[in-house]
Order: C-alpha cells, then sequence, then structure tokens
C-alpha cells in the first residue's frame, strides 16, 4: 500500500523529505535523489532529458522520482528549483574585472591569496542567500525561542562557529550550555538534556565522531536537533529537525567558516530580537 505524500510546498521541504525518505527508495530513485542534491542548480535550468542525461537514468525515473516526492510530474518538482535558483544575485561584468586585473599577479601571493579567498567567500555568501529559504530561518528561530536549555556542540573546525553562537547568546535571557570534552565532562553536561530542550549542533566533513554520538543521544530522547553542515545526506540527517547545509568557500584546500558565521550570527541576533519586543 502506496503511503500518501503531502506535495512539498518549497525547496527546503522537498530536500528534507528525501532524506528522511532517501532508505526506502530503489537504488535508481536513489540515484535520482543524489543527483538533484547535489545539482540544484542544473535541475532548475536544463531540460528534463537533459538531468536524466547527466543523471544517468532513463526519463521515465525521473518522472518516478517526482511521484515518489508526492508531484503529478518533473516540472512540477522542477518549479521548486527554478523559484529558488534563477533569482540568485552575480555582477558577472564586475568579476571578469577583477579576474583581468589579476592575470599578471602571481598565484600564490598575499595579493591573490586574498582575493581568492574574497571570492570564495562572496560565492559561498550568495549561494547561502539563495540556499536558505525565510521558513527554515524563523522554523529554527522559533525553536530556540521554545526550548528551556539551548545546548550547542561542535569539534575542531566547527567550534569557532559553535563558541561564537553560544557567545553571542550568552548576553540573552536564554538558558545556554556549551558542550565539550573538556575533562571529560560532556556525558555529564548532557545528562539533563530533554525534549523541551535544543541540540545546535556544528558539523563537517570529516564528522567528529563526538559530534555524532551526541546527536545519536539527542535523537533517543526526542531533543530536536537544529545543525549547521556541510551535507544534509549523512545518515545523520534525518534525525536533524531543521538542517542548514552550508558550503563554504575554499582556497588551496582551507575551507573558510564566513558563510556558518553568518548564519549563526542571523539566528543569535534574530532570537535576541525576539526578546526585546
Amino acid at each position: 500500500m502506496d503511503v500518501e505524500v503531502k506535495v512539498p510546498a518549497d525547496l527546503d521541504t522537498l530536500r528534507e523529505l528525501i532524506v528522511k525518505r532517501y532508505d526506502s527508495l530503489s537504488s535508481r530513485l536513489q540515484q535520482v535523489a543524489d543527483f538533484v542534491m547535489e545539482q540544484p542548480m542544473l535541475v532548475a535550468v536544463e531540460t528534463m532529458a537533459t538531468i536524466a542525461q547527466q543523471a544517468n537514468v532513463p526519463l521515465s525515473t525521473l518522472s518516478r522520482f517526482s511521484n515518489a516526492m508526492g508531484f503529478d510530474g518533473f516540472t512540477s518538482m522542477q518549479i521548486l528549483f527554478r523559484d529558488q535558483y534563477l533569482n540568485r544575485p552575480r555582477d558577472y561584468k564586475e568579476r571578469v574585472r577583477k579576474a583581468r586585473e589579476m592575470e599578471d599577479v602571481p598565484h600564490d601571493s598575499p595579493q591573490a591569496i586574498f582575493q581568492d579567498f574574497g571570492d570564495a567567500n562572496i560565492d559561498a555568501l550568495e549561494q547561502l542567500q539563495v540556499m536558505v529559504s525565510p521558513q527554515k530561518l524563523e522554523r529554527a528561530v522559533a525553536m530556540l525561542e521554545e526550548a528551556e536549555t539551548i545546548y550547542i556542540q561542535g569539534m575542531r573546525r566547527a567550534y569557532p562557529v559553535a563558541f561564537y553562537l553560544w557567545y553571542a547568546l550568552m548576553k540573552s535571557d536564554n538558558n545556554v550550555v556549551l558542550l565539550d570534552d573538556h575533562g571529560g565532562m560532556l556525558s555529564p553536561m548532557t545528562r539533563r538534556m530533554n525534549e523541551k530542550d535544543v541540540l545546535f549542533t556544528v558539523t563537517f566533513n570529516p564528522y567528529a565522531q563526538e559530534t555524532s554520538d551526541l546527536i545519536d543521544e539527542a535523537y533517543k530522547k526526542n531533543v530536536p536537533i537544529i545543525a549547521i553542515t556541510d551535507n544534509q545526506m549523512t545518515p545523520q540527517g534525518s534525525k536533524m529537525e531543521v538542517c542548514f547545509e552550508v558550503q563554504e568557500g575554499e582556497v588551496m584546500g582551507f575551507r573558510s567558516l564566513s558563510s556558518s558565521m553568518y548564519l549563526a550570527q542571523t539566528l543569535a541576533v534574530s532570537l535576541m530580537c525576539r526578546e526585546v519586543k
């Protein structure tokens, strides 16, 4: 017996549905799921035939995938991608001008590295502005506002983002706990965590085992989870109530944190603004 699926009203809802239903899909439909999650811009602008070719599946598989997500056809699903991606702001002329100015500058010079990081971060920030919907931001802030205690955790490269969010929210009226493993205190600090609280995690590839274990623990306790991560399709993705997928700028293997910090600052300030109304 087929389970009736509510038609997603926006791309965020569709992505969450894909993550939650991924394991129940056939291998062919999983192939389409992987493609639409990894190449949303291509799905927004290309024809169905081109998308099928790029995803290496028959046209009929695209139709079956869209039906499995509750749509009456692939075109209906594609509208969500077009609505979100075709209005992406880009000043291409200015980018071309800057690139020409840099042609004679050594690629490993401070000036070139400065420019490369700037361009990479600008691209990442623009992409994040398109990816994150007002509905998802509102949902996350509402969860934080209603939580009795906000637990925040991030390891290694993710730690600065977690620490900043904790620091910012310490200025608010919220009960906020920064989780770390100093002195082996992580387990005692989470013992009282319950469904009235919120766990906010920041985790990037390679994903810290401590964070994965914490997400599992929170999920078992029915604690709502908000996450900033670089891949919503991780095994932990289906356990997150709100998942912000962030692709940071990268230069010579060094990944930035600008977009994650931008998002953390947005959430912190939005929550504090609620308190003064």
